[in-house]
């Protein structure tokens, strides 16, 4: 479930825009009517009556956008964002809904700490927001989370996103558990052992730099575990972040095998590589890492066959 606080719905009339709605074919200058906050016409010419007009020249006007891997940093750190701001940043940039991860301070790992966020976006909330809840308690990938108590209260998903489900065990059970409360599990694929904490793709580039490698493989043999335990217990999975050929490859293949699995791409993996890395700028270092061109182009082509 997804809350908001009341907003006031709109009558409009937008002007000027060019219209675009990939599932109607539509790329052209037209005008739409909202009427109470709901489309009601599109057309190259509206009267407007009573709408209050909107000129929009040399903008786009498209179906909102649904972000479901946000980071509202609520509870514990409302320095950096909280669900009024990052509510109304979303928006602004013509978000309809998000959906929260749950690796906050405290974790989202109670139905508690659940009920006080959906409380508090029902007061401050801009846009309809959702809520993950932890696969496992602190995220710690000991003690599974009370599934049915926080789906319950209104958990959409589960997830530890930021750190993996270590023990294949505790991931198989997982998704029996998570199967009871018809939620998906969104993962967060990476082989800790592989990896070892780093932050740059293993290739050329980490090398001529002198920097520790986290190999594309250390993310591909999570996506393969999981999605395989997925296919074996009937589950939901949703992956995270997806950075690597491999990784879309893995995916591809499940979901032609009839698993229910998804996945998304972040916009810097589909646009940017460990080239970028040269400039030592530290807002290029994530996990997973900006991989090579040839991860790149498999991402695209994913988004593009609706893999991702």
């Amino acid at each position: 479930m997804l809350w908001q606080k009341e907003l006031p719905a709109a009558d409009l009339v937008i002007r000027g825009a060019r219209v675009l709605d990939p599932v109607e074919g539509i790329d052209a200058r037209l005008e739409v009517r909202i009427d109470a906050g709901t489309i009601a016409e599109v057309a190259e010419r509206i009267d407007a009556n009573e709408h209050r007009v909107v000129e929009a020249d040399g903008l786009i006007l498209a179906p909102a956008f649904v972000d479901p891997h946000v980071h509202l940093r609520t509870p514990g750190r409302e320095d950096e964002e909280t669900i009024a701001s990052g509510t109304a940043a979303a928006a602004a940039g013509g978000y309809c809904a998000i959906l929260a991860m749950p690796n906050t301070d405290p974790v989202v790992d109670s139905a508690v700490t659940l009920a006080a966020l959906v409380e508090t976006a029902r007061r401050e909330a801009e846009v309809p927001v959702g809520f993950l809840a932890a696969i496992t308690r602190g995220q710690r990938g000991e003690e599974l989370t009370e599934m049915g108590e926080l789906a319950d209260s209104g958990a959409v998903a589960f997830s530890d996103d930021g750190v993996p489900v270590a023990s294949a065990g505790l991931m198989r059970r997982a998704l029996q558990y998570a199967s009871t409360t018809d939620r998906p599990l969104a993962l967060h694929c990476e082989e800790p052992t592989l990896s070892h904490g780093g932050h740059v793709h293993e290739g050329r580039v980490a090398a001529e730099l002198g920097f520790g490698g986290y190999p594309s493989v250390a993310e591909s043999v999570a996506v393969e575990r999981d999605l395989s335990l997925a296919g074996y217990e009937r589950g939901r999975v949703h992956v995270l972040h997806l950075s690597a050929a491999e990784s879309v490859d893995a995916l591809r293949r499940a979901r032609v095998a009839g698993v229910t699995a998804s996945g998304e791409a972040t916009p810097h993996h589909l646009v940017l590589t460990d080239d970028a890395v040269r400039s030592l700028d530290p807002n290029v270092k994530m996990n997973p890492p900006l991989r090579a061109e040839q991860d790149r182009l498999a991402l695209l082509e994913a988004l593009r066959d609706g893999t991702i």
